[in-house]
């Protein structure tokens, strides 16, 4: 990395974990997540394992023991095998219809356009990639090196160049600071993983077929393959990221992986050449160890044992295929893990990879199919922190059904509770995952205050943070609770289950769990209740592992910068400097006065500021009745 961008970089994270400012910003904002997805349909037709010669009790194996795996925290789970989906679930109140982030796996699908526009002509493996863009784009004059640089460096990783993903919150131009960065060593020559060279694959087919990458794929891939539920974040450009930023459902990307998986076929559709894939799939490039076990092809991670490959993101984004087996197994995540050195793809690899016996058909096993549905039915149910509760078995639940009454009354607790308010001191705590907002650059002016209110047989909490950034959600207590945030411009799904409990201590304590159902983190939210007031907690999951993660990634993102790691460890008290950042994901926030609800004001400001027009009917006043 070079030095500029290195002070940029360092001095942005000082000022966000040491110095705890609530503007950090270096380049201006612009929202990129502007869209909530509709749900995806259905397309693979279902079927039991055992009709693809597949255990159901494999498969339920598979499912207990993600779940209790202590490094796995799964949102959904989706098993393709034969053309057609054997298994599937989704832990709430995440929906594997729902288009989920995808982080790196967006990289996979880059890759494919790039071979897309190889096979009509417009660029070619050894296509010098300065050469894509027109005068004025790039800086008049660039290194040797970076003249040397191909779509084939790119597209393995191997391009050297040293403006990476932090360049993203510290530059505007991206293809300017790339082409004006350094490059170490000879292309071609190292593996050094790079979402940059993903975003100039992406930004090379714009600047040759005018296209964006969305533009560009539409009649090519997603219309072929009938996916139409999906968006793609751009940069201040307006290009889209490329190597992440993508979101879509899970059984999209299943069909994507088949069509690899089946050498560019989609049915009877040749959607991609059978020669690229079967490159694009197969080790190009050797990767550390450290990266796992899996090395590199065309922005796809090829197995080195076998001929499994992987479309990747972190957190455990992925679509694992193994073509030997026909199965494809598409997750989504919010594990502690960066690339594809991981608990959760290594239980899968151990039940559907390698040699298991596999017949054309199995007997029919009902007991075991029972057994496998009821497995997804309460999948990682056991996992889940504020958990929903159900208190009347199902007569007394359908006469208050009928007689349209609530089913479950709000806790007493929440009457205590409403119309009250909490101020904090300045702080720079938010409500969005600090994890997001630092990809996103959607940074917060600090938690000013909370309020609770109840309306009805609902209650709610109004987080505020400052002018323009009130956010208001209903709080499910037998459920969770679905509303959309505004923040900032940018558009998330938010769902809030809540319980009330008693500590260690005796004292009272509301927990919500606050899942934001299309990315990879989530709030674990804890209010403590004593005699001198409230204090507010949250923890980040992920969380400040992730920063570990990072840590022990350098290797294979910045293959140099061990050394330079060695000697921080060595010279500055790092202990001191994690505590700072591990406070960061775990804020505690003591309330400094309590009042009464500004509940009027906070309703005007949802009305003008929370929802775009037209999707009034997301408020939480407008939901049906549970």
């Amino acid at each position: 990395m070079d030095i500029m961008q290195q002070k940029k970089v360092f001095s942005l994270v000082h000022d966000l974990f040491v110095r705890g400012l609530p503007s950090i910003s270096r380049i201006p904002y612009l929202p990129s997540k502007t869209v909530c997805c509709e749900p995806a349909d259905n397309f693979f037709p279902r079927a039991t394992p055992e009709s693809r010669g597949i255990s159901s009790r494999r498969i339920s194996e598979m499912l207990e023991e993600l779940e209790h795996s202590r490094r796995v925290n799964m949102h959904a789970i989706t098993v393709v095998a034969d053309g057609a989906v054997i298994a599937e679930a989704s832990v709430a109140p995440y929906d594997r219809r729902i288009p989920h982030v995808t982080h790196s796996l967006a990289k996979s699908i880059t890759g494919i356009a790039v071979g897309m526009l190889i096979a009509e002509g417009g660029l070619a493996l050894d296509t010098p990639v300065h050469t894509c863009f027109a005068k004025g784009q790039i800086p008049a004059r660039i290194s040797a090196k970076m003249r040397a640089l191909t779509v084939r460096h790119l597209l393995t990783m191997t391009s050297g160049v040293t403006f990476n993903e932090t360049g993203s919150v510290t530059d505007v131009n991206w293809v300017r600071a790339y082409f004006s960065s350094s490059v170490e060593g000879e292309p071609g020559s190292r593996f050094a993983y790079n979402s940059m060279n993903t975003y100039i694959l992406a930004a090379a087919i714009r600047a040759v077929t005018g296209k964006g990458l969305v533009e560009y794929l539409t009649p090519r891939l997603f219309e072929p393959l009938s996916i139409r539920s999906i968006f793609w974040e751009k940069c201040p450009m307006g290009c889209e990221k490329g190597g992440w930023g993508l979101y879509m459902a899970q059984e999209d990307i299943a069909k994507i992986a088949v069509m690899m998986m089946d050498g560019g076929m989609f049915g009877s559709r040749r959607i991609l050449p059978e020669g690229f894939v079967r490159e694009a799939t197969y080790t190009q490039m050797e990767t550390p160890s450290d990266s796992g076990a899996y090395d590199y092809g065309y922005q796809i991670w090829a197995s080195r044992t076998s001929n499994n490959f992987l479309f990747n993101g972190m957190m455990g984004q992925n679509a694992w295929v193994s073509p030997k087996n026909r199965i494809v197994v598409v997750t989504n995540a919010g594990n502690n893990e960066f690339f594809q050195k991981s608990s959760m793809l290594s239980i899968i690899e151990k039940y559907l990879g390698g040699d298991f016996e596999r017949s054309a058909m199995l007997p029919k096993n009902k007991q075991a199919l029972r057994h496998l549905r009821k497995e997804e039915k309460h999948f990682f149910e056991t996992r889940r922190w504020a958990k929903p509760l159900t208190t009347h078995k199902w007569p007394y639940r359908l006469w208050h059904r009928l007689r349209r009454l609530p089913v479950e009354p709000l806790p007493k607790q929440c009457e205590r509770l409403s119309g009250k308010h909490y101020t904090f001191s300045e702080n720079n705590c938010g409500i969005l995952p600090l994890f997001i907002r630092m990809i996103q650059n959607n940074h917060t002016a600090g938690l000013k205050g909370i309020s609770f209110s109840s309306v009805g047989d609902k209650f709610y909490i109004t987080f505020d943070e400052g002018r323009d950034a009130i956010y208001r959600a209903e709080v499910g207590f037998y459920r969770y609770a679905h509303t959309v945030w505004n923040i900032a411009g940018e558009l998330y799904r938010v769902a809030i289950c809540g319980s009330f409990a008693v500590n260690e201590e005796g004292g009272r304590l509301l927990m919500m769990d606050v899942v934001f159902p299309e990315i990879s983190h989530a709030r674990r939210v804890k209010f403590f209740f004593d005699d001198e007031g409230v204090s507010l907690s949250m923890r980040e999951v992920p969380g400040r592992e992730v920063i570990e993660g990072l840590l022990s990634s350098l290797p294979i993102t910045a293959p140099r910068t061990r050394g330079i790691v060695s000697f921080i460890r060595n010279r500055i008290n790092l202990d001191y400097i994690m505590l700072k950042v591990y406070a960061k994901f775990e804020p505690s926030l003591p309330a400094i006065q309590e009042g009464e609800a500004p509940v009027p004001a906070v309703r005007d400001a949802l009305e003008t500021l929370l929802l775009p027009a037209g999707e009034e009917a997301l408020l939480p006043e407008a939901e049906d009745e549970d």
